[in-house]
């Protein structure tokens, strides 16, 4: 095997940790609080009155 087979198999194996690593991320309970503030933002803003910018 040539070099640029071992790089591109390490890009692989290196993003998928990296893919990994932020579903276990988004999944955790440390961040629900976080997700469901983000969640509810779109629906919040909705009520305000547009500001008028200057």
């Amino acid at each position: 095997m040539e070099w640029q087979d071992f790089l591109r198999i390490g890009v692989t194996v290196l993003g998928f940790l990296c893919f990994v690593a932020i579903i276990m991320w988004a999944f955790s309970k440390g961040t629900k609080p976080e997700m469901d503030e983000a969640a509810q933002a779109v629906l919040l803003d909705d009520d305000l009155p547009h500001a008028e910018h200057q």
